[in-house]
């Protein structure tokens, strides 16, 4: 055998395993590259779905945040308040806007019930600003001599004036209310203590300091 084929065949020899060696090599490493992105896409399709799902809500839920009234703040951004110091408003207006505001914070929200509450609401924050926001767009003159309900006679600015006098009844009535809840309150409260006071055998008038 010549110099050149024993050259050959050891080469062979050697060449040989490190390609199928190489081969499984590679053939491992696409395996693994397939498994992980196999992983991958599940991982993937897992987060993908769980962020996709929607909180349950019941249906008492839905309920108790529907009629959740709550008492307003009043801000200097607040549509009501920014009207009550708009010089441009009429100042009767202005002057039952803040006879209503009085009327509202007085009362005792708690002892209205919450449609009650939600109308007053209704009528402080939307109402009543709409109403004076419709009346600041006509012409001043217009406003006040103009007969827009002929069985009324009235103007503008006479439906406007009637409209929250009406409201500012409304908040009278219900600071009224509120008012005598509380009272009920205060009269059950004496009339227990005075229950007490019988049932252990003395008057509560003995209780005063002479």
């Amino acid at each position: 055998m010549s110099f050149f084929s024993l050259l050959v065949l050891l080469s062979l020899i050697l060449v040989v395993p490190v390609f199928f060696v190489m081969k499984e090599n590679s053939k491992r490493t696409q395996t693994d590259s397939i498994r992980r992105h196999k992983e991958y896409l599940e991982a993937a399709s897992l987060h993908t779905t769980q962020s996709q799902k929607v909180p349950v809500v019941t249906k008492d839920a839905m309920y108790e945040q529907d009629n959740s009234v709550s008492v307003i703040s009043f801000s200097a951004q607040h549509p009501f308040i920014k009207l009550l110091y708009n010089e441009q408003v009429p100042q009767t207006f202005r002057a039952i806007m803040d006879d209503i505001g009085q009327q509202y914070e007085s009362t005792h929200h708690s002892e209205i019930t919450e449609t009650q509450l939600f109308t007053l609401n209704k009528f402080i924050s939307t109402r009543v600003p709409e109403l004076i926001t419709d009346y600041l767009s006509l012409d001043k003159h217009y406003a006040k001599t103009v007969i827009i309900d002929v069985e009324k006679q009235s103007t503008s600015y006479g439906i406007v004036l009637d409209q929250l006098g009406t409201i500012l009844d409304f908040a009278q009535k219900l600071n009224t209310q509120s008012q005598g809840g509380v009272v009920d309150k205060l009269l059950a409260s004496h009339r227990y203590l005075n229950d007490v006071y019988k049932d252990s055998g003395m008057a509560i008038d003995s209780l005063k300091i002479k």
